[in-house]
């Protein structure tokens, strides 16, 4: 064979080397010190299994993932001036309204998920429950629900406002209020064909509203039998089958999943911390994740070599495995720029 055609097919299988398993050229062992991440509770499954990866790849490296309510853990790094490497949202709406251009100078949407009710068997009316018929038992007075907090997590706040949404596509306009208006301090205003939903610092619960600040946070109160029935991410209660948590999925226009519905969803917003100074205004929209690395992050290189991890052909088999979609490539938000050269393999720009 000539000589020069050797060398060609040679670069050209180097090319594709790198192409496919461009995580390993970057990667180093070599390196040091401790990755620190704030990260959607929603996301611990991928975001532990991913770090867990990139320990054994970086002996000398300590992964420290903080979750939490994915707008609590930005209003740490923003007021609170925490030292974070990486912020990954469950909104990734929240990162391009409150991190850029100040604390980041990307956004890279990631992964999606869908809003699902999960039960178990203990929970009243199990038997009967399903995708037609669920919002009249969540209307049943001896029924309790669960909701993350919605002043904290997209979760909380999403769940809040699909069930305004409920009241529109079951034509049903007491379902709102029976549920949440009568049961919390959170209250709903019409405003011509938009909906304004007010939630207070305190959202003030009775016995049949449960909350908790963050939407990890509920499935131990599900699996405990202390509530009947909670609005999750269809990943978490995936992720607890095998424990017994069942769920029912909702319709499309209700799961939050498909970018289709997105003019409907923008007729429904929440002032969340409503009537003080912290007060703020967050719209409905699809579930989408989004993550970056900090402006200020003490560890960019180590964060860079995390976040190729986790979008690399490896990375998505890890979100694939904690029932998450993935976006791949990820997707920058329209006003990213400075995306690191190491990454650009692995993302679309707008």
């Amino acid at each position: 064979m000539d000589k020069k055609i050797i060398i060609f097919v040679i670069v050209a299988i180097a090319i594709v080397g790198i192409g496919v398993y461009g995580y390993g050229v970057y990667s180093s062992g070599s390196e040091n010190g401790t990755l620190v991440i704030y990260a959607a509770s929603s996301l611990a499954g991928q975001m532990n299994q991913t770090a867990a990866k990139f320990e054994s790849q970086h002996p000398n490296v300590k992964v420290q993932i903080k979750y939490g309510g994915s707008s609590d853990l930005i209003n740490q790094i923003t007021t609170l001036n925490q030292s974070v490497d990486i912020m990954a949202s469950a909104d990734y709406g929240l990162i391009d309204k409150n991190l850029m251009p100040n604390y980041t100078s990307y956004n890279l949407k990631n992964g999606r998920n869908e809003m699902v009710i999960a039960y178990t068997d203990k929970s009243k009316n199990s038997s009967q429950i399903n995708g037609e018929n669920w919002y009249q038992i969540f209307s049943q007075n001896n029924v309790s629900v669960g909701i993350a907090d919605p002043n904290s997590a997209p979760a909380g706040y999403r769940g809040v406002m699909m069930m305004q949404l409920a009241s529109t596509y079951y034509n049903d306009s007491t379902l709102f209020d029976t549920v949440i208006g009568q049961n919390t301090a959170i209250t709903s205003e019409q405003n011509g064909s938009k909906t304004v939903i007010n939630s207070p610092t305190n959202i003030d619960p009775t016995s049949k509203i449960v909350v908790r600040p963050a939407v990890g946070d509920l499935m131990p109160v599900l699996q405990s039998g202390a509530v009947d029935y909670i609005l999750v991410y269809k990943s978490d209660a995936d992720q607890q089958q095998s424990s017994g948590v069942k769920y029912v999925t909702l319709p499309p226009e209700l799961a939050l999943s498909n970018t289709t519905y997105e003019p409907v969803y923008k007729n429904i917003s929440m002032v969340q911390f409503s009537g003080t100074n912290k007060s703020k205004t967050i719209g409905l929209t699809p579930i989408v994740y989004g993550i970056t690395i900090l402006n200020n992050a003490p560890n960019k290189q180590l964060a860079t070599d995390f976040l190729q991890l986790l979008l690399s052909p490896e990375g998505i088999q890890i979100t694939k495995s904690n029932f998450i979609d993935p976006i791949s490539p990820a997707e920058a938000t329209i006003n990213s720029t400075n995306i690191p050269s190491q990454l650009q393999q692995y993302v679309k720009m707008p």
